[in-house]
This record gives structure tokens, C-alpha cells and sequence, in this order.
């Protein structure tokens, strides 16, 4: 059986890591189905007068969350702190996106960021799916997210609160019917290209093929410098190493330089300084 990767990242909280991750979560939470530029040559647009571009400043105004509490100096509760849980989820993908190796990489077609109904609130069901194919078989890949700075190691949202990591990934692991149910809502929001790979998955689960497919289930921890244990984080993927056999698991904690705190509060600011200037 695949041993699980455990493998840890020490992040520079820099100008440059918010700049950067500030702008891929307006791209994300921004992102339309239309090329802005197409629609200024429209009949609509020449007799009102508007330009695409004052179109395109409105949508990601409003698109992107404010948090009334930030913005009156107060900290926001842990459970409703939308920037937290998306911090988290946007490093999740990069890191399986674009992190990893090239050869090692998954495509994730579908952002929840993106996607999700409401900008101030978090979305529902795995935090991300994405598929990779090799010489003999496709992969896919569960990807769950969460952030700690929780002074004890693991932190409970690795392995003890009923919607931690472990146990997320265990129930899909242990209920392939219900795996089923959840890929087939995502399968059906895909491109055709997108949903010809999670649909061939789909179909060798449902027709006990195992043996042309494999999962990844894919974690990140998101710590700092004041909480991160190795090892110890990794909880029970790390002391129960078989609870995913015959899967993969692939978990990677992120540990900040800066307090959680201070870095959410950093991509917090960037991403609204950024929005008022577009």
C-alpha cells in the first residue's frame, strides 16, 4: 500500500506572498463566463453609452465580501470569518494545482470561491476536486482545507470535530454512494473536457472498476510559527497510516511566518485595497 505523503511548507508572509494570493482570490472570486471586451461593440452598450470596463469595476466590487467587523476594527468570530476559510481553500488549490511537481499536478476545474452563491459565505460539500491521469489509470483527487492556530497539536480540525479533515475525507473514503452523489453534482457543472475525466471516474465506481481509478485525498493545514508541531499536527494520518489504504493520502501543513491572525488581517486589507483601485 502507498505510504501517505506528510510533508510540511514554511510560508514567508511577505508583501509578496499577499500580493500575490490577494490577486489570484480576486481573479477567482471575479471570474465570469463572458469576455468583458466582447460586449462593447453590443447595440445595448453603443445606445447607453457605457463602456465594459464600468461593468466589470461593479461586478468585482461587488463580488468580493467586506467584513463589517474588519472594517470597524473588530475580529470577526473563527466560524464566520470568510476570509479565514478561504485563505485556506485558495493555498489547497494552488498547492495541488500549481505547487506540486508538474508531472505531480491536478487539475481543479471547478472553484468553490468562485462559485459558491454568496461572496460572505462559505460553500458546501469538499473544498476541492480535481483529477490527474497517468500511464495507467486516473487519479482523483478530495481536497479538504482548514486553518489553525490552535495552541495544541493536532489542532481539533484535524481529526476530532466532527467536520475535521479526518473525518471529512474518512466518510467519503468508507461511503462510495455518497462519493457518487457529490461527483455527480460537480460532474454537471463542468466543460465537456472537465466532465469526460470526473465522469469516467464516476462510472468505474459505480461498475466496481477499481482498479482503473485511484483517489488522493488531498489535505492542508494551514498553521504558524507559534503553533506548528510536526508530525504531531498530522494527527491520525499520521499515527493511524492506514485508515486510507488502499488510496492515497497526500497532506501538506502550510506553516505561516506571521500569527494567522495577522496574515488574514494582511489579505484581508490587500484584497479590499485592491478592489478600490480597479
Amino acid at each position: 500500500m502507498p505510504e501517505p505523503k506528510l510533508t510540511s511548507d514554511n510560508i514567508n508572509v511577505s508583501e509578496a506572498f499577499i500580493q500575490k494570493f490577494s490577486e489570484i482570490y480576486i481573479k477567482q472570486r471575479t471570474e465570469s463566463r463572458f469576455d468583458y471586451k466582447t460586449i462593447d461593440q453590443s447595440l445595448l452598450f453603443k445606445k447607453h453609452g457605457f463602456k465594459s470596463e464600468a461593468l466589470e469595476k461593479i461586478i468585482t466590487k461587488n463580488s468580493v465580501a467586506i467584513d463589517i467587523k474588519r472594517e470597524f476594527g473588530e475580529k470577526p468570530a473563527i466560524l464566520n470569518d470568510i476570509y479565514r476559510s478561504d485563505l485556506g481553500e485558495l493555498l489547497l488549490t494552488y498547492y495541488f494545482e500549481e505547487k506540486l511537481p508538474e508531472k505531480e499536478r491536478f487539475k481543479i476545474p471547478y472553484k468553490n470561491i468562485t462559485n459558491r452563491e454568496l461572496a460572505s459565505s462559505s460553500g458546501r460539500g469538499l473544498d476541492a476536486v480535481g483529477y490527474r491521469e497517468n500511464d495507467d489509470k486516473i487519479e482523483l483527487l478530495l481536497g479538504e482545507a482548514k486553518v489553525s492556530g490552535e495552541k495544541k497539536n493536532p489542532p481539533a480540525v484535524v481529526d476530532l470535530n466532527n467536520d475535521s479533515i479526518y473525518k471529512t475525507q474518512k466518510k467519503f473514503k468508507d461511503n462510495q454512494s455518497l462519493l457518487i452523489k457529490q461527483l455527480s453534482d460537480y460532474c454537471r457543472k463542468l466543460s465537456k473536457e472537465d466532465a469526460e475525466k470526473i465522469g469516467i471516474i464516476i462510472l468505474l465506481m459505480q461498475f466496481n472498476k477499481a482498479s482503473d481509478y485511484d483517489i488522493v485525498f488531498g489535505c492542508t493545514l494551514v498553521r504558524d510559527v507559534t503553533c506548528f508541531k510536526i508530525d504531531d499536527d498530522f494527527g491520525k494520518f499520521f499515527s493511524q497510516k492506514t485508515d486510507f489504504d488502499p488510496y492515497q493520502v497526500h497532506f501538506c501543513i502550510m506553516n505561516l511566518s506571521k500569527e494567522i491572525n495577522v496574515t488574514i488581517d494582511l489579505f484581508y486589507n490587500k484584497v479590499q485595497e485592491l478592489c478600490n483601485i480597479l
